[in-house]
This record gives structure tokens, C-alpha cells and sequence, in this order.
């Protein structure tokens, strides 16, 4: 395996361990003047206590968060955006390196044609010093 695959591996199971148990090491005790739940500064809503209501509590924060209605124009910018680049990916794939592509059987087709000339010439000097029949 190599190090970019490795190295990818445990940066995604490191952050689905944080995602997973990070909630659970939280202090979800609401006995002290500041609370580390994020969520109940948001929803001003004291943080729930026990490992399910917390799990609710936080996945609902979450849903309301992708609940905002999305303007048609946003739509489309990001539709364009999207399109633009994938589109100059293309373009980049396609004429600069076909470009390259090209370049190189140029060079090699003039580097066989030199060869064939060269066996052309030293094949007619052989005949140049040969006795005639």
C-alpha cells in the first residue's frame, strides 16, 4: 500500500472516530456557567443529559441547518461554477496535453525519419565504391 492510500486511510478514520465519540466526550452537564455544547448556544436550549437525547438533540441542529431554502440564482451560480470547471478540466486534459501528445510523436517521427535517411545513405554508399558489373 502506498503512503498517499495510507496516509488518507487514517486521516478518514480519525475523523469519523472524532465525529462518532466526540460527542460522548463532551461535558454535557449543565451545572456550570459555560456549556461546550455548540448546539444550545444555537437553539437556546439547555443540553440534554443522556447519550440519546443528545444524539437527537445534535442530528436535529444539524437538519435545521440544511432546511435554509436556496435562492434559484445560488442554484444556478453553483450549477455554472461546477460546469466551468469541469469544463476547463476537460479543456486542459484535452488540448493541452493532446498538445504535448503530439509534440512527442513529432519527435519521434522526425528522430525514425533521420534514422531512415541515414540507412538510405548508407546503404547507396555501398554502391558507390563497388566495382561496376
Amino acid at each position: 500500500m502506498n503512503m498517499k492510500a495510507t496516509t488518507s486511510s487514517f486521516l478518514i478514520i480519525g475523523l469519523l472516530f472524532i465525529a462518532v465519540f466526540g460527542l460522548t466526550a463532551l461535558d454535557h452537564g449543565m451545572g456550570h456557567q459555560q456549556s461546550n455544547c455548540a448546539v444550545s448556544l444555537m437553539s437556546n436550549a439547555p443540553c440534554p443529559t443522556s447519550i440519546e437525547n443528545i444524539m437527537e438533540h445534535h442530528v436535529s441542529a444539524i437538519q435545521s441547518l440544511f432546511n435554509v431554502p436556496i435562492n434559484t440564482f445560488v442554484i444556478f451560480a453553483i450549477l455554472l461554477v461546477t460546469v466551468s470547471l469541469i469544463g476547463f478540466a476537460y479543456l486542459f486534459k484535452f488540448l493541452f496535453l493532446y498538445s504535448q501528445f503530439i509534440t512527442e510523436r513529432l519527435r519521434e517521427y522526425r528522430s525514425e525519419f533521420n534514422l531512415t535517411k541515414y540507412r538510405l545513405i548508407s546503404w547507396l554508399s555501398l554502391f558507390e565504391h563497388s566495382p561496376s558489373i
